[in-house]
């Protein structure tokens, strides 16, 4: 529609542009063959009336031009179709040379075979440069109008094209992590069927260990280990069911957490600032389990069997809002920014040679995310990394 109104408008410029240089034009044709038409059709009626008299008698010869020049006028003014106030008739006597101004054309009668003694003057009165003004302007107005349609539309049609590749660019970013999210499913459908099984089996050889504590330990570990599983599922971190939840003690959570990756890392050290007055958490104790796990057994894999890991854990207040804040500090060969951009993406690992699937760190920012918090990594290469844990004091509860 929009295409349609400006080429609308612009052939009804361009007609009028046309259409004045048309008038101009013909308007200055009549005005050059003015001398001629005179000549022809004049000139012979006064010569013919001078005749009558003594062609010596001057006085005789101007009488007659002036009785005859309002007919003069008439008929110039018929000849040019246009109104009289755009056009004088002079008559002028033994002038040669009447006064022409830029815009006037002048016709002179012969009366005489000898000499002129006469001369009708034409004044336009500005009327062809009107005309011609007139037409420049139009044309100058056509030219400025059509040329900011023409910036209009092309400013309106980029930016409908930004607007449009910055939705294809979202919807292809879209289009990327819903693929992801497929493969995930495909793939922890496989790992529900090769991990739940063995740990079934440990579960049920442990029921007949006669060391109460060491069977108890295991049956925790194995029931801890089906749910981890069990939050692999597609659905669990796209579509998620409300479960059971309850108050856990956070100090606490670490602690498991720890004891679950520490296995064989006898060479790193690992120092825990965990405050007693710390607010329990209301979650889940498994799916907590599964967060500092992940991040804790993120930074074992980076030190490669030797350094230290730090865990803060404090109370802190950000834009007036009170938060839980828990820091996992390594003192590893840290990540570049091209690794560490990447790290909470789907299948992403930097520990291919471990066989580590890369959904640790993915899964783990869901499960806090879900929780109304946050998870962050900062990095610098040779100065270790430390991965940012927070929970809004709203999501949690002091129990005594």
């Amino acid at each position: 529609m929009k295409r349609f109104l400006y080429f609308f408008f612009g052939a009804i410029l361009l007609i009028v542009l046309i259409a004045l240089i048309w008038a101009a034009k013909t308007h200055e044709e009549t005005l050059r063959s003015l001398p001629t038409v005179l000549a022809r059709d004049f000139c012979p009626f006064l010569q013919g009336g001078i005749y009558d008299v003594n062609i010596g008698d001057i006085e005789r010869h101007v009488k007659l031009l002036k009785e005859e020049y309002p007919y003069i006028e008439e008929i110039v003014v018929r000849k040019m179709g246009a109104d009289s106030e755009f056009i004088t008739v002079y008559p002028f006597f033994n002038a040669i040379d009447p006064p022409l101004g830029s815009d006037s054309y002048i016709s002179q009668a012969v009366i005489d075979e000898d000499q002129t003694i006469g001369a009708i003057y034409i004044k336009i009165n500005a009327f062809l440069s009107r005309l011609f003004k007139a037409a420049i302007l139009g044309s100058m107005t056509a030219f400025l109008l059509i040329s900011f349609i023409g910036l209009y539309t092309i400013r309106s049609k980029s930016e409908e094209v930004r607007k449009t590749t910055s939705l294809l660019e979202e919807k292809q970013r879209e289009l990327i992590r819903l693929e992801r999210l497929a493969l995930v499913g495909q793939v922890t459908a496989n790992l529900l069927h090769d991990l739940k099984k063995p740990i079934l089996n440990i579960r049920a050889e442990a029921e007949g260990l006669a060391d109460e504590e060491i069977r108890r330990t295991i049956l925790e570990e194995a029931d801890l280990f089906l749910n981890l599983v069990r939050d692999l599922r597609l659905e669990t971190f796209l579509r998620p069911e409300p479960e059971r939840a309850e108050f856990v003690d956070l100090n606490e959570i670490i602690v498991r957490s720890l004891r679950l990756v520490k296995y064989a890392q006898e060479h790193v050290a690992v120092h825990l600032h965990l405050p007693d007055s710390l607010p329990f958490i209301f979650g889940q104790r498994h799916q907590l389990i599964q967060v500092f796990s992940n991040v804790l057994l993120n930074a074992f894999q980076a030190l490669e069997g030797q350094g230290v890991i730090y865990v803060n854990a404090s109370q802190i207040e950000e834009e007036d809002e009170r938060q839980l804040e828990i820091s996992i500090i390594d003192d590893g060969p840290g990540m570049p920014y091209e690794v560490l951009s990447h790290i909470f993406e789907p299948f992403y690992s930097t520990h291919r040679e471990t066989e580590s699937t890369g959904l640790g760190l993915y899964i783990t920012k869901s499960i806090v995310e879900g929780m109304g918090g946050t998870l962050s990594a900062h990095s610098i290469p040779k100065h270790g990394t430390t991965f940012t844990i927070r929970f809004p004091i709203s999501a949690a509860e002091h129990v005594e």
